[in-house]
């Protein structure tokens, strides 16, 4: 072997490492991608074959507003279990309970908690069964859907 191939075998050895530390990195901190099950967000996310793209920079709820499409782990079901729902309130916000018992309910959203429910109502379990989500279990925010991308925009905003 000449110094130039073992040259080029010890660059190529050496990138190697470092090109999965940084798709570590990316995967872990910065973006995901998932693909979704279920028909609590129709008509947004459809009931199978829709893949997201969720920005980890949000992380904890981390600059999430109402309106907001999040993915977190399922207070119930546990850490293995991944949930996408619209945010419905913020802490300190008053929401009503269960727009479809017709009680008209209210509650505040306690400190450190969001409110979700999933867009398809009589599909989804969501805050209503379960109560305030934690903002610890906030994963990110879902920012695009399918393949090719499609963003996916607030609909209470501008942006």
């Amino acid at each position: 072997m000449t110094t130039t191939s073992a040259s080029f075998l010890y660059r190529q050895l050496r990138t190697i490492p470092l090109t999965f530390l940084w798709a570590h990195l990316f995967w872990t901190k910065c973006y995901s991608v998932g693909d979704t099950l279920g028909a609590s967000m129709l008509p947004t996310i459809n009931v199978s074959g829709d893949w997201i793209l969720i920005s980890k920079f949000h992380v904890r709820g981390r600059g999430i507003r109402v309106g907001d499409l999040v993915s977190y782990a399922h207070p119930i079901d546990g850490p293995n279990v991944n949930v996408v729902k619209r945010v419905i309130g913020m802490p300190g916000d008053f929401v009503v309970k269960d727009p479809s018992d017709g009680t008209g309910d209210m509650l505040q959203v306690p400190k450190g908690h969001i409110w979700t429910t999933g867009d398809n109502l009589p599909h989804s379990l969501d805050s209503r069964v379960y109560g305030p989500v934690p903002l610890g279990l906030v994963r990110g925010k879902v920012v695009a859907k399918g393949l090719p991308w499609k963003w996916i925009k607030n609909p209470l905003t501008n942006d």
